[in-house]
């Protein structure tokens, strides 16, 4: 029999420094849980043990403590994100069914330690799971040690027999605590030998075989005069170490080997465990359901609906309720409505075109107080049938975004694990298969079912939730009505000139044959220049330029790295240009060209609303917010954007340094305020206050280092970063920071009170209520603490911009509505606006636009939009 028997609390512990900061929608922290439970399964999966026993330590004193208190004496206390998480780990272990132990007056390692030689002793194997290297000197007899680490971000695992162990240490892994007597363990307080290092004790153990070798060969030449009178007078202090460093293998462990249980599962409480820790893809692991566990849904039946006659009765009687909870996929091939606890099911299939279009047009004409999950793309389907979407009072996709922007996703899945505790069966209206006469429509009915369950219960958790978090508003009149809007602008989407683009492309394909021989040249051979493995070679070894540290797959040659040695050789600014003509091409140049819609030649993005932290859209499919702007070639894409026809125009119109605006207004520094409120330029204006001269005098060169400033102040830009940047020395950078900081007096102090703000509450919240948790302020790790601190800065100012701009959008689309216009919202990139108008309404839309976005917030730095006019978006910019 093989028994693997686990270090609990060092497996934890390093799971939790090692596992980004995770939690559930509960704010529980879960990232140790999670570690572990990795961690475990792929030990299991590798090892395949018999049995599986997992060991802690307790809280009372051990024996060792009892003899000398000051062992362990330097240890700080358990973070509270992870203590939170120890009882958590646990009830998943008994949950599984997996042997645990723990014993008063013993640490984990001596009830492992008698585990393994208990088990050695009946004649089967024994794998030991550990962080702690202590463990080691358990090796032999039938025991190896499985040692986990962490390197770069990575979780090793190391397995140690004896011949591993001896061939890295060069002795028997007894002999560990013989150097632990020695050189002591800083980590356990362990003295050891005062003055005896790491080195010195292993070469005392190399020649002499043990701690009572050494000491009995104290006279030998081969120890020196300086190391002898440490070990005489720390004699006492390594036998002392010697004693605290040993394993007891003899603990009196009521455990007996020979009938360890195999693993019985209470699959109920351990699916209810890990859907509240919303370990989505551990639940399918273990091939657990919801079956067994108590219902966290109230039961609901389904009933399909086959008749028009029936459909308009059911939409007669829903008329009025309070909220009508509803499934409808992309396709509306299907629909669900909850009517009371039954779920009517209707399929397409089952009615005549006209009928199911009369159907949907009643269902969405603005009677029923409907409720979705993940509407805008249901709406962008009803806008392409020429049905405007009224009367969705709520969407629970968004507002699970708000309460918790940070998840990975809003699927109603995943967002019913997080709110319900319940894992819904699989559904794919869309799917022909799911709604055909032919397929599987009684299993989709039932599935509907708990679905739309699922939406009533977490709409009343998430509605209840956005009143008592203060983010109304937000949610009402901001982001689900921009909804709709993305839908109609996904609709529309935007015209492209093909053939264009398709001539740019060819011009930079003359420059990348160009440059691609000149790279030839100065290589002088041919080869991959896309391979790193490759143009590494070439520029480290065959070139000979300084290189970075080589590692396992080669040298890097990422884009820091050749901007570093850029001056040192020809070849690398031409591998810069390629790379960035080549991606140009391929992304931007192939990829739009396969975008356009063959119904309508145009571009139609789908506009994220639910994937930053901060509040931005983005947009896949393709991406319009990457499009790069700070080359020409780069703009020249642009050109590529363009109005449909002669008779009609783009309208661009972009925020002028709405982010410092929204920094000088929050942090009410007078100095900023009264910049942006004379209209200076406000970089020459830093540089005038920073470098102390007149405004007229202020240099290029000046005005650039204050932009890096400005620009970076709020992402908490380090001395080494603005050093880079700026080209200067960190200690100019510092002094730079500081005069810049003493400049702006109400902006450090922001930065110092926003800090202090967040690690008090956990979570900093934009003007308009958007809020972001940071549990990572609670951290012990500098970097990852770090982190939380510049999001802390960044995100009141960042996504206090993304929500003026939704603001923005909200008010020009409704008001051209309103005046009855014709010109449409298209695009929106970070701070950006752009309709298309037709010519006569050219004038009027530009000074709509301006107007909207300049009064869609009053601030104290007042907003400015300038708006242009063009046939293309280049010419509109």
């Amino acid at each position: 029999m093989k028994i693997m028997v686990i270090d609990g609390n060092s497996i934890l512990n390093r799971a939790f420094y090692g596992v980004r900061q995770l939690s559930n929608h509960e704010g529980l922290p879960t990232n140790a849980v999670y570690g572990f439970l990795a961690t475990l399964f792929k030990l299991q999966d590798e090892e395949q043990p018999d049995r599986t026993v997992v060991c802690f330590d307790v809280r009372e004193k051990t024996f060792r403590h009892l003899k000398f208190d000051t062992y362990k004496a330097t240890r700080k206390g358990m973070p509270e994100e992870l203590a939170v998480q120890l009882p958590l780990v646990k009830e998943v272990l008994d949950a599984m069914g997996l042997v645990r132990c723990e014993l008063a007056g013993y640490e984990a390692d001596d009830l492992i330690g008698t585990i393994s030689r208990r088990a050695n002793e009946q004649g089967n194997a024994c794998v030991v799971v550990t962080g702690d290297r202590d463990s080691l000197q358990l090796i032999g007899g039938g025991t190896v040690v499985r040692l986990v680490t962490t390197r770069m971000g990575q979780t090793l695992y190391e397995t140690y027999d004896e011949a591993a162990f001896r061939e890295k240490y060069g002795f028997d892994p007894i002999r560990l605590i013989d150097l632990k007597a020695l050189m002591g363990d800083s980590s356990d307080n362990i003295p050891g030998v005062p003055g005896v290092g790491e080195k010195t004790a292993m070469q005392l153990l190399h020649d002499f075989g043990s701690l009572d070798g050494v000491y009995a060969n104290l006279e030998d030449a081969r120890i020196k005069k300086g190391a002898r009178t440490k070990l005489e007078a720390g004699e006492q202090s390594a036998r002392d170490s010697y004693w605290l460093a040993t394993i007891d293998r003899d603990a009196p462990l009521p455990l007996d080997i020979a009938s360890l249980p195999a693993a019985q599962p209470d699959e109920a409480a351990l699916y209810e465990l890990l859907t509240r820790l919303e370990f989505k893809n551990f639940i399918k692991r273990l091939g657990l359901s919801g079956e067994l566990a108590e219902p966290k849904l109230p039961a609901v039946g389904a009933q399909r609906i086959g008749t028009a006659a029936q459909a308009f009765a059911l939409l007669d009687a829903l008329t009025g309720a309070d909220r009508v909870y509803a499934l409808a996929p992309e396709t509306l091939g299907a629909l669900c409505l909850l009517d009371g606890d039954t779920a009517q099911v209707l399929f397409s299939d089952d009615f005549a075109q006209e009928d199911w279009d009369a159907i949907l047009r009643r269902l969405f004409g603005g009677e029923l107080e409907l409720v979705l999950h993940d509407a805008k793309p249901v709406v962008a389907a009803l806008l392409a049938r020429g049905i405007e979407a009224k009367g969705i009072r709520f969407d629970t996709a968004l507002a699970a975004y708000l309460i918790d922007p940070t998840q990975s996703g809003y699927d109603l899945p995943r967002v019913a694990l997080a709110y319900c505790n319940t894992e819904l069966p699989a559904l794919d209206l869309g799917d022909p298969a799911a709604v055909s006469p032919l397929g599987g429509q009684e299993q989709t009915m039932q599935a509907c079912a708990q679905h739309v369950s699922a939406v009533r219960a977490i709409y009343q958790e998430t509605a209840a939730a956005l009143e008592e978090l203060g983010m109304r508003k937000l949610y009402y009149e901001i982001e689900l009505p921009l909804m709709h809007i993305l839908a109609e602008m996904e609709t529309l989407g935007c015209a492209v000139a093909p053939e264009e683009l398709r001539a740019f492309g060819d011009k930079l394909d003359v420059r990348i044959h160009d440059l691609t021989g000149q790279i030839y040249q100065d290589a002088g051979e041919e080869f991959n220049i896309n391979s790193p493995k490759q143009l590494g070679e070439v520029l480290f070894e065959k070139l000979g330029l300084p290189a970075p540290k080589k590692t396992k797959t080669g040298y890097s040659t990422n884009v820091d790295v050749l901007e570093r040695i850029a001056e040192d050789h020809p070849i690398v600014p031409r591998i810069l240009e390629y790379r960035k003509l080549t991606k140009l091409k391929s992304t931007y140049v192939e990829g739009l060209l396969k975008v356009i819609s063959p119904k309508d030649g145009r571009i139609h993005t789908h506009f994220q609303q639910t994937v930053t932290a901060t509040g931005r859209l983005s947009s896949t499919d393709p991406n319009l917010q990457n499009i790069p702007v700070r080359t020409e070639l780069g703009r020249e894409l642009r050109r590529m954007f363009v109005a449909p026809d002669a008779d009609h125009v783009l309208i661009d119109a972009d925020y002028s340094q709405i982010e410092l605006r929204v920094l000088a207004h929050i942090s009410q520094d007078a100095h900023m305020i009264e910049a942006f409120r004379t209209g200076q330029d406000i970089h020459a204006a830093t540089a005038a206050k920073v470098y102390h001269v007149p405004l007229e005098e202020v240099t290029p060169q000046m005005r650039s280092s204050c932009k890096a400033v400005n620009f970076g102040i709020v992402y908490g830009i380090s001395d080494f970063s603005l050093a880079q940047d700026i080209g200067v020395t960190r200690k100019e950078a510092a002094e730079f920071i500081r005069t810049y900081l003493a400049t702006y007096p109400g902006v450090a102090k922001y930065m110092e009170d926003i800090k202090q703000s967040a690690k008090e509450n956990g979570y900093v919240t934009t003007l308009f209520g958007r809020r972001r948790a940071l549990p990572e302020l609670q951290s012990r790790n500098f970097n990852i603490r770090s982190f939380g601190e510049r999001v802390a800065m960044n995100t009141p100012i960042q996504g206090t911009a993304a929500d003026i701009i939704k603001i923005a959008m909200v008010r020009v689309r409704d008001r051209l509505v309103r005046e009855g216009m014709q010109s449409r919202l298209i695009l929106q990139v970070h701070d950006e606006l752009i309709l298309e108008a037709p010519r006569e309404e050219q004038q009027a839309a530009m000074q709509l636009l301006k107007e909207e976005m300049e009064a869609a917030f009053p601030m104290d730095a007042p907003l400015v939009a300038e708006a242009k006019a063009g046939h293309s978006w280049y010419d509109a910019k």
